[in-house]
């Protein structure tokens, strides 16, 4: 409970107390949990920068990494690919014949094709994954906590369609985050009615109607959000990917030497690979008389 001074007269019919004061009652317990909840979105969104951050770094790592490995890693595929269906064709020819043989050979064509889009898509995503500056890092977490705030689909549990823009926008905003994508970070902050009604969702409406339930709801949903996130911390710490990404922040030079073992280590898969491939094409070649299998 609080007082506020009111400077008003008193009118002769008014109920006002003779002191001119009016009292307003502030519930304690709504009070409370809106503080639990600023508290919260404030940790979550601090633990999401640091995540945020530390994935993206990873991925940029793993990004240079498969920029420099990948003529070794296509080729390597390429060959098991050539093995593996040599392997199947020389057997369907000794069981089934000719034409089922041939058939195989059809399917490695397809799956040879495959391989490659396969590795053109993934080259594409890789080039744009780059790591974040430290003003960009400090402006995902400014934003992000600025959008939790506001637009967390547990404030309206009880109205289905602005939920569903809600957790339509989260949902948005979440995948920007974690992409590094600041400019649709930019437009929600800027205009987030304006960006809803781009995309069709229900208005939102940005109006302080939480009920106590509400409240209660919302506060569950952003612990629950808070240990989901150390624990997905937890997870990316352990992974050989961070550790390595550790090593190279603090050494530089240690880049190029995890480059070159996997560089030999995939080139001693290629030789054996090519002996496996030729050993199977000869094998091939004396069943069908073909010296040039369609097989590789």
């Amino acid at each position: 409970m609080r007082e506020l001074e009111a400077h008003t007269p008193a009118s002769p019919t008014s109920n006002a107390p003779p002191s001119g004061k009016v009292i307003l009652y502030v519930d304690p317990a709504t009070q409370r949990l809106r503080d639990l909840i600023a508290a919260s979105r404030a940790r979550l969104a601090d633990l999401e920068a640091a995540y945020t951050s530390d994935k993206t770094n990873v991925t940029a790592l793993q990004a240079r990494i498969f920029q420099r490995l990948r003529q070794y890693f296509e080729e390597r595929d390429r060959l098991r690919l050539v093995v593996s269906y040599r392997r199947t064709f020389l057997d369907t020819l000794l069981r089934e014949g000719e034409e089922e043989a041939e058939r195989v050979s059809h399917e490695y064509q397809r799956a040879e094709t495959r391989n490659r889009e396969e590795y053109e898509a993934t080259g594409t995503a890789m080039e744009s994954k780059r790591r974040l500056s430290d003003d960009e890092e400090a402006e995902v977490k400014s934003l992000w906590r600025k959008l939790v705030k506001l637009f967390h689909p547990d404030r309206f549990a009880d109205d289905p369609a602005k939920m569903e823009a809600y957790t339509k926008l989260t949902g948005v905003i979440n995948t920007a985050k974690d992409s590094g994508d600041l400019e649709t970070l930019r437009q929600i902050a800027d205009d987030p009615a304006g960006y809803v009604m781009r995309q069709g969702w229900a208005a939102l409406d940005l109006g302080d109607t939480e009920e106590l339930d509400q409240l209660q709801k919302l506060h569950s949903s952003l612990e629950a959000e808070i240990i989901a996130i150390i624990e997905a911390t937890s997870a990316l710490k352990e992974c050989p990917g961070y550790e390595l990404y550790q090593t190279i922040e603090q050494e530089p030079e240690v880049f190029e030497r995890v480059v070159e073992q996997q560089i030999q280590g995939i080139q001693e898969d290629l030789i054996t690979l090519k002996t496996e491939a030729e050993r199977l094409k000869n094998e091939i070649t004396e069943l069908s008389g073909d010296n040039e299998p369609l097989i590789g």
